[in-house]
């Protein structure tokens, strides 16, 4: 009975998870008693880094390094990514005051901000390439840590570091996360494939649910951040706004460039679903916190545009197996 509550809830999990975020967020901010817990609160967004850790670890599971071959779109996505992060900072460089420099580093930081390493999740479960996805995770972190340092300085006060310095730091901010996982992976399918199987066969839906928990407690520390903000309610909402323009046109125009290798959802997924967990930490080293509020509701507007895709993939698998169609599979 519960595993079929949950099977007709999955397309709608996405939105329920973030609206438990907004009811965490009012609980530990107008509930008095609440501050008994907020150690419990603290431990699930410490926690955070490690079940990332699981989610790729489960990925990795089902995949072999012979499937990561990089693709056409991989190389046009990294160009972007990094060439219009790029020109923006020697934008801010050149022309500072010419206008809100909040806006403009909010939407930098939604550019240069690596794909999450739950996305494999969401795309597996839209019909997407979990393989192909999975490289762009480790190629686009990887832009990240070199772009971040040699291009931030351009515009920002980045102390008296060196570019190794930084690009070492943010390395080690994600190495564990992505490198980790997948030595994992390798060993134990090679020394322990029983082990393996038995991984495969009894870690289906976890990293779904587990991408759900990070939902919630990311979610809560947004809706934090926008109340906690100084900004006046017409300027979040012009970075709201921003935050969903920017979510709707990288998954647009990456399904537009997917779709001449036949993987638009994968490459939709790859440049649309940030991690802007790494990228509000950038935000907060090197920036201020009121950037952070674009890219926190980067946060919400991607888990929108989730939810209603997985809504249209629950509605097309009803579609496609009522009129024995092909199920659409990258």
């Amino acid at each position: 009975m519960l595993i079929d509550l949950l099977k007709k809830l999955r397309p709608y999990t996405l939105l329920i998870a973030v609206t438990m975020g907004f009811f965490v967020f009012c609980f530990f901010n107008y509930v008095e008693w609440s501050a008994h817990l907020k150690p419990l609160a603290h431990a699930a967004g410490v926690s955070l880094p490690v079940v990332l850790f699981f989610i790729l670890f489960f990925a990795f599971s089902k995949i072999t390094l012979h499937q990561m071959m990089p693709r056409a779109w991989h190389f046009i996505l990294i160009v972007y990514q990094v060439a219009a992060t790029a020109l923006l900072a020697f934008y801010l460089k050149y022309f500072p005051d010419s206008y809100d420099t909040v806006i403009l580093e909010g939407i930098l930081i939604c550019l240069i901000t690596p794909t999450a390493a739950s996305a494999s999740v969401i795309t597996g479960k839209l019909g997407g390439n979990e393989s192909a996805l999975t490289t762009y995770i480790i190629i686009s972190n990887l832009a990240a840590a070199v772009a971040i340092p040699l291009l931030f300085p351009l515009f920002c006060d980045m102390g008296n570091n060196s570019f190794f310095h930084d690009c070492f730091l943010i390395l080690k901010h994600i190495s564990p996360i992505l490198v980790l996982p997948l030595i994992l992976t390798v060993l134990i399918r090679t020394f322990t494939p029983k082990l393996h199987q038995f991984i495969l066969r009894n870690t289906k839906d976890i990293g779904f649910y587990l991408w759900a928990f990070i939902i919630v407690v990311v979610s809560a520390k947004t809706f934090n951040n926008i109340a906690t903000s100084d900004k006046s309610a017409l300027e979040i909402t012009i970075m709201a706004t921003i935050g969903f323009i920017m979510t709707v046109a990288q998954f647009a125009m990456a399904k537009g460039i997917g779709q001449f290798g036949h993987q638009r959802i994968s490459a939709g997924q790859a440049l649309g679903q940030k991690n802007m967990v790494f990228g509000l930490w950038v935000t907060l080293t090197y920036l201020n916190p009121t950037v952070a509020i674009i890219p926190g509701t980067y946060i919400l507007w991607q888990n929108v545009v989730n939810a209603w895709q997985m809504w249209y993939r629950e509605r097309n698998l009803r579609k496609w197996e009522q009129s024995g169609e092909k199920v659409y599979q990258e």
